[in-house]
């Protein structure tokens, strides 16, 4: 069942909406259209509906100068590029186009103003189903070509939340899309140290000092990456400090993998992701700080975002950098959550 709910404070414009996505077994999905955000996800445990993702019950929280400071992009679909593209340079046809660099040098999550940040247009296509669709025009935060992109939301009754991406461009212009929720199934009562996480990846990729890649892979056999078995986030958070690291997926082609799972002790909550996104960016949230919120700090949450591997279009060897005219870029995720 899907209702149109009205974001508070009511006084916002009335182009921002927010809809709410329930189950039988009272599920509980909350989505913007401002964002296409998954603003909350709450499941039903024995005594209490659970939130699991970290996020605002008001427009006015995102719009905030505590909140964009350091803006940590809860639940927001990311484009036209998530995560980093090196100096914001991309070559196209033998022409280098600038991109702004809002990141340092760098461009992260699709500039100033990404798809986190505009108002998308909704609409219900099923008792299940939301569909937000954005057009970005030709030149927006330089890219190129009017890029046409739906996003499709979904709850089973088996307590599986889908989303659905699919895009096309009139000119070759970089591309990659993720949603960038953040997970913790305490509820906000810890941190997410004790949340165990095991993921099918034998490599992530290299890294600079910047967090851009070398365009090698790197094994993480005997390393810390090394979450092919289920273990606690906080067993070698004192050496990395802080996750932020693309894991290389077991995903081939169009085929929807189970790439990955989350796991709470205390909640009895797990989470399996399925996707066919070739990477996995984990960050643990070290960087999470909405001042005057003592629930969103450090390590508060960890955002499990499929997607594919930054700075493709400067690496040859990865793929799904670009997208062309006449191509549909289509790729799904599922959480499936049991409790």
């Amino acid at each position: 069942m899907i209702q149109n709910l009205a974001f508070s404070p009511e006084s916002w414009d009335n182009t921002i909406k927010l809809f709410a996505i329930s189950n039988k077994n009272g599920v509980c999905a909350k989505i913007s259209n401002y964002g296409a955000i998954l603003t909350s996800l709450k499941l039903p445990l024995q005594n209490e509906l659970r939130e699991v993702v970290l996020g605002f019950d008001s427009f006015e929280a995102y719009k905030s100068t505590a909140y964009l400071n350091h803006d940590p992009y809860f639940g927001g679909i990311i484009g036209r590029f998530a995560n980093r593209i090196n100096q914001g340079k991309v070559k196209i046809e033998g022409e280098e186009i600038q991109l702004p660099t809002n990141h340092g040098v760098h461009i992260l999550h699709g500039g100033h103003t990404g798809f986190d940040k505009k108002i998308w247009n909704a609409k219900i296509i099923g008792e299940s189903k939301l569909q937000l669709s954005l057009l970005s025009e030709d030149g927006d935060q330089n890219f190129p070509g009017n890029f046409k992109l739906t996003v499709i939301y979904e709850l089973s009754e088996d307590n599986e939340l889908s989303i659905y991406y699919s895009a096309t461009c009139d000119k070759v212009s970089p591309i990659n899309l993720t949603s960038h929720s953040y997970f913790n199934f305490t509820g906000g009562q810890e941190n997410i140290m004790n949340h165990e996480l095991q993921i099918e990846a034998d490599n992530i990729l290299e890294f600079d000092k910047d967090l851009i890649p070398t365009g090698r892979y790197k094994s993480v056999e005997n390393t810390p990456f090394d979450f092919r078995h289920r273990k606690k986030i906080s067993n070698n958070i004192k050496s990395v400090e802080n996750y932020d690291d693309c894991f290389v997926l077991k995903t081939e082609g169009e085929k929807v993998e189970n790439v990955a799972e989350l796991f709470e002790e205390t909640s009895n909550i797990r989470m399996e992701i399925f996707t066919d996104f070739p990477g996995l960016q984990v960050y643990t949230g070290k960087y999470i700080n909405v001042e005057g919120d003592n629930k969103f700090g450090s390590f508060s949450g960890i955002a499990l975002e499929t997607q594919g591997f930054p700075d493709a279009p400067n690496h040859e060897n990865f793929s799904h950098g670009f997208i062309h005219p006449g191509e549909v870029y289509e790729h799904q995720t599922r959480y499936k959550f049991y409790f």
